[in-house]
């Protein structure tokens, strides 16, 4: 996505601040912007190269947020592209899916979806994938699995109404402007106590299990679309009544990379962490240096300790390391691009407290991990209600400076280290520069903590240089609270400048994140007890700004939560590549 591209406070020294438009991961501008973001002494610099346009001397082009137009630092329309077509990194119309490839975010036209692991209770579920359609022109999906190909216009429907009065719209496979639609892709009939069919009526692509339920090789759905869209995977659909419950953002293709530290979702007790690595090209070569022994298994080696191995993949081939050991902080290198997930068949949060419940997340390469974080939780649920968060480190001696420091939290990461810690305060967390990346994710505690509502959750955090000035985002329609995170930056002019819900208006609320000044957050509840709130309600969201801001999802019911980020940039913000090698 074209956007404010940041350096903060990690960045003093280099201070370069770009309006910048991403491709595959390099940054090639055709125009600055108007102005920058904040460093800790709210000063920004300069950066990229400047066109000049009829706003005057130094104003400069970028793509608009949306894609489809290119404006000047003023935001006047100079060109405005056909419906076919989006703002690309040469400042020119390309075709769209080219345009949201070349801007570098989580607008996109090819995804993958990996079904992930659940205890044996809730094998079976019915997994989807919900499509956002962010164009201007109705869009078209299709689907493959395994080399079979998928026939969307009789799987994806329209939801309209919430929770129990829900109903579905066959689209004919194709989705209108704005339109959310859901993929019903698979579900088999277990007989587990907890799986979830899909609605009545509806179907399903595949009547079959498409878990791997041990360490093992599996496929991966593939999801494209003839313009850009928005896109999560859900499982199970109405999974509020299912109680082991999980979603992600989906990353598309393109930004995928070949360098990552490994994440998961938290410790085993009664379910256990898994990683799951996937390939978007035949003869991938992977090299693993796992940081617990791997116990092998379903065509996958077993592998050493903190030694590095090398396994290969083929195009949507899955192999998936699911065990009582935590693999979180090993490294991945791949000759090829491909992704990542982490995740938890059923997680215990705290440990050995009520319930359990199952989470996946898709990870980020190296490249676009933050060295500064704004750490917001949910809203509070009552009770003793503590938000857990870990970090992993990317590089030996990453010192950490927070405002304000919560108790636990480390003075320092080391390569692979992973720190957990508990609190109920907002916080901001910067290393000592760009080349000392870290990982960050926040979690909820289990439903015993506020009355049996909400559970277990994991969701990546995302750094401020990946913040977007747009979002169309879901929200799932079958849970009964719906809770947006908002986090905005202090622009050049000292000022905050507002944020538009589309279905509430300007967002309010605010409060500062510490005593710094750079950030205030809003926890706002659109959906509470399965009523509306303000004029909101579940489904299909746009959210805007003049300057990028971050936005997570929080969806909650009785023991049962998902959570993901609406969306974000997805550019190489560090130089940063971890080592396959022995630490």
């Amino acid at each position: 996505m074209v956007k404010w591209s940041y350096i903060g406070i990690a960045s003093l020294a280099v201070g370069a601040l770009i309006w910048s438009c991403s491709a595959g991961g390099d940054t090639s501008n055709f125009g600055t912007g108007a102005s920058s973001s904040t460093s800790s002494s709210g000063q920004g610099g300069d950066g990229g190269l400047s066109m000049n346009t009829d706003g005057g001397p130094g104003c400069e082009t970028h793509c608009s947020g949306d894609l489809h137009s290119v404006v000047d630092c003023n935001d006047v329309v100079i060109l405005e592209c056909p419906p076919d077509q989006g703002c690309g990194e040469s400042g020119q119309c390309v075709p769209a899916c080219q345009s949201a490839s070349e801007n570098a975010s989580t607008f996109g036209c090819d995804f993958y979806s990996v079904t992930p692991a659940v205890i044996s209770e809730a094998r079976g579920g019915c997994f989807t994938v919900m499509v956002a359609n962010t164009w201007n022109s109705p869009i078209t999906v299709q689907a493959d699995y395994a080399g079979q190909t998928i026939d969307a216009s009789n799987y994806l429907f329209v939801p309209q109404g919430q929770g129990s009065a829900l109903t579905y719209v066959p689209t004919g496979g194709q989705l209108q402007p704005g339109e959310l639609g859901i993929l019903f892709l698979s579900k088999y009939e277990s007989g587990d106590v907890y799986q979830i069919d899909c609605p009545s009526g509806v179907g399903n692509a595949l009547e079959m299990s498409t878990q791997i339920d041990t360490t093992g090789r599996g496929s991966a759905f593939h999801i494209t679309t003839d313009r850009p869209v928005v896109a999560y995977d859900v499982y199970p659909w109405g999974g509020a009544s299912s109680y082991v419950t999980s979603a992600t953002l989906l990353v598309p293709t393109p930004t995928w990379g070949t360098n990552f530290v490994t994440a998961d979702a938290w410790e085993p007790l009664h379910g256990a962490p898994f990683t799951q690595v996937v390939a978007s090209q035949d003869n991938t070569t992977v090299t693993m240096v796992p940081i617990a022994a791997v116990q092998g298994g379903g065509n996958v080696p077993a592998m050493a300790a903190n030694t590095p191995s090398t396994f290969t993949l083929n195009r949507g081939e899955v192999v998936q390391f699911l065990q009582q050991a935590r693999l979180a902080g090993s490294t991945l290198q791949a000759d090829k691009p491909i992704s990542v997930w982490g995740g938890s068949s059923c997680m215990n949060i705290p440990t050995n407290n009520t319930a359990c419940d199952a989470a996946h997340q898709q990870l980020l390469p190296v490249q676009t991990l933050g060295s500064e974080y704004a750490a917001v939780r949910y809203p509070p649920r009552g009770g003793n209600d503590m938000a857990p968060y870990t970090m992993i480190g990317m590089v030996d001696g990453t010192t950490l400076t927070y405002d304000a420091m919560p108790g636990g939290a480390p003075p320092s990461l080391n390569r692979g280290q992973m720190a957990v810690f508990d609190t109920d305060q907002p916080f901001h967390v910067v290393s000592q520069d760009v080349d000392h990346p870290f990982y960050m994710a926040a979690h909820m505690t289990g439903g015993s903590f506020a009355s049996g509502v909400g559970d277990p959750e994991f969701v990546n955090l995302v750094p401020p240089p990946q913040y977007l000035a747009y979002y169309l985002f879901a929200t799932d329609p079958t849970y009964g609270n719906t809770a947006l995170v908002f986090v905005r930056q202090r622009a050049p002019d000292n000022t905050f400048k507002e944020v538009n819900l589309a279905c509430l208006g300007m967002v309010t609320g605010w409060t500062p994140l510490g005593a710094g000044g750079l950030y205030e957050y809003a926890q706002i509840m659109i959906v509470q007890s399965g009523q509306g709130v303000g004029g909101c309600n579940n489904g299909a969201h746009t959210a805007t700004s003049e300057m990028p801001f971050g936005l997570t999802v929080w969806g909650y019911d009785q023991y049962a939560s998902y959570a993901y980020p609406a969306g974000m940039s997805v550019e190489p913000i560090n130089q940063v590549i971890v080592p396959p090698t022995p630490r």
